[in-house]
Protein backbone atom coordinates (compact mmCIF):
# COMPACT_ATOMS: atom_id res chain seq x y z
CA UNK A 1 0.00 0.00 0.00
CA UNK A 2 1.39 3.30 -0.68
CA UNK A 3 2.09 5.85 1.69
CA UNK A 4 -0.84 8.43 -0.34
CA UNK A 5 -3.19 5.52 0.11
CA UNK A 6 -2.70 5.55 4.25
CA UNK A 7 -3.00 9.01 4.31
CA UNK A 8 -6.04 8.27 2.65
CA UNK A 9 -7.35 5.80 4.52
CA UNK A 10 -6.26 8.12 7.92
CA UNK A 11 -8.67 11.02 6.14
CA UNK A 12 -11.30 8.63 6.21
CA UNK A 13 -10.92 7.50 9.85
CA UNK A 14 -10.76 10.81 10.98
CA UNK A 15 -13.65 12.14 8.97
CA UNK A 16 -15.30 9.20 10.27
CA UNK A 17 -14.88 10.25 13.68
CA UNK A 18 -16.17 13.57 12.78
CA UNK A 19 -19.39 12.56 11.92
CA UNK A 20 -20.72 12.25 15.52
CA UNK A 21 -19.95 16.02 16.26
CA UNK A 22 -20.50 18.02 13.11
CA UNK A 23 -23.12 17.94 10.88
CA UNK A 24 -23.11 21.38 9.11
CA UNK A 25 -22.87 21.92 5.38
CA UNK A 26 -19.00 22.22 5.01
CA UNK A 27 -18.60 19.10 6.71
CA UNK A 28 -21.04 17.35 4.49
CA UNK A 29 -19.37 18.94 1.35
CA UNK A 30 -15.79 16.97 2.45
CA UNK A 31 -17.40 14.00 3.13
CA UNK A 32 -19.09 14.49 -0.45
CA UNK A 33 -15.59 15.13 -1.52
CA UNK A 34 -14.12 11.94 -0.38
CA UNK A 35 -16.47 9.72 -1.67
CA UNK A 36 -14.92 9.43 -4.92
CA UNK A 37 -11.60 7.94 -3.60
CA UNK A 38 -12.92 6.24 -0.71
CA UNK A 39 -15.04 3.81 -3.10
CA UNK A 40 -12.31 3.44 -5.57
CA UNK A 41 -9.81 2.42 -2.27
CA UNK A 42 -12.98 0.14 -0.42
CA UNK A 43 -12.66 -1.60 -3.81
CA UNK A 44 -8.74 -2.00 -3.94
CA UNK A 45 -8.71 -3.46 -0.61
CA UNK A 46 -11.42 -5.56 -1.14
CA UNK A 47 -9.63 -7.00 -4.77
CA UNK A 48 -6.33 -7.51 -2.21
CA UNK A 49 -8.42 -9.27 0.46
CA UNK A 50 -10.40 -11.82 -2.17
CA UNK A 51 -6.84 -12.39 -3.52
CA UNK A 52 -5.53 -13.36 -0.35
CA UNK A 53 -7.86 -15.27 0.93
CA UNK A 54 -7.96 -17.49 -2.07
CA UNK A 55 -4.93 -18.16 -1.96
CA UNK A 56 -5.38 -19.61 1.64
CA UNK A 57 -6.23 -23.08 2.12
CA UNK A 58 -9.04 -24.54 3.67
Amino acid sequence: MSTEAVTRWFAYRDNRNSTAHDYGVGFAEETLRLLPDFIADARALESVLRERLNRVDP
